[in-house]
């Protein structure tokens, strides 16, 4: 029986195996290392890890008991290894909207809207600087926003290494390598093992606080809400939808995603400042969110801020809130 993933909108994790997990002390990524961080990737709900050469028949094995798929990228394609072979031309978003303004964002998500389903959409990967450099101007908390913009796309993502820990870029911009520095998997050297401790000498100084160790274990970290965004991404409205509208105001863009009697609207604030904002759809008691607050008939939502709403033609709403 397989255990591969049936989503119909894939959630996909881009490694860089040299710089992920390092699995006999050398320092250097590895696949041992990888094997070992698959209940990592369970927890945060991808569906599939992406990879630049194939794995050996056991290792892949390890991958398919934890209920991940296994992509590879083949040429300007990715190709799913599995009964079915299933092939994206990859469309990195973040390239598509350089240099980054909302407004070209807004423009060139509209222009893919009937097509979404027809690319993998993906921010980032080795040799790109990574998207809170980029997009957020260095600024950590723009992680949460690009992240609720990427999850809520009714199509095809993929995520790239640390980009679920809210990682800036850990060289100036033009320098490739600043995407490849190891994942920080532990913040202080104490909680380092003797075979671990080449590794943690090699994360950006800059990355610790960032850690997985540390923000595992906290309710209000970009790993935790990262883990929660994905999770929503299961729902129907997202695997079968499609995206009905897409617009801005100051900043504030809103996506409007569709699927037979249901309905989510996402607002995800840009901008660094606190803004106003109200669904279009109806004012509904429940939201998910992040970072934001109700007042009245509107929501004002924090700088870099979502609220996420969900709701059928008979105006029932549900979700959870977070923040």
């Amino acid at each position: 029986m397989s255990l591969m993933p049936t989503v119909t909108q894939p959630t996909l994790y881009r490694i860089h195996p040299v710089s992920f997990r390092d699995g006999n002390g050398d320092g250097v990524g590895d696949v041992h290392g990888m094997v070992a961080a698959l209940p990592y990737l369970k927890t945060l709900s991808v569906d599939g890890l992406v990879l630049p050469h194939e794995l050996s028949a056991q290792a892949a094995a390890a991958v398919a008991a934890q209920g991940l798929g296994l992509w590879y990228c083949d040429g300007q394609s990715l190709v799913r290894h599995s009964a079915v072979r299933q092939q994206y031309v990859r469309s990195r978003l973040a390239l598509e909207v350089v240099p980054f303004s909302i407004e070209l964002l807004v423009e060139v998500l509209h222009a893919r809207r009937t097509t979404l389903t027809d690319s993998l959409w993906s921010t980032g990967d080795a040799d790109q600087p990574r998207v809170v450099s980029h997009w957020g101007q260095g600024n950590l908390r723009s992680a949460d926003a690009f992240l609720t913009l990427l999850a809520m796309l009714p199509a095809p993502v993929c995520l790239y290494q640390g980009e679920e820990l809210g990682l800036p870029h850990a060289a100036g911009l033009l320098d490739p390598l600043g995407a490849q520095t190891p994942m920080p998997w532990h913040e202080a050297p104490e909680q380092v093992t003797a075979g671990e401790i080449h590794w943690y000498q090699q994360v950006a100084i800059e990355h610790r606080a960032l850690a997985i160790s540390r923000q595992q274990h906290d309710n209000q970290s970009t790993l935790r809400y990262c883990q929660s965004l994905l999770a929503l991404r299961r729902l129907p409205v997202i695997q079968h939808g499609e995206l009905s509208a897409v617009s801005q105001k100051n900043g504030v863009v809103r996506l409007l995603i569709t699927h037979q009697d249901q309905c989510l609207e996402a607002l995800i604030n840009l901008q660094p400042y606190t803004q106003a904002a109200a669904p279009s759809e109806a004012t509904l008691p429940l939201a998910w969110q992040h970072g934001a607050q109700q007042e009245g008939h509107q929501w004002v939502l924090a700088g870099f801020a979502s609220a996420i709403f969900t709701r059928n033609v008979n105006c029932e709403s549900r979700g959870v809130t977070h923040g």
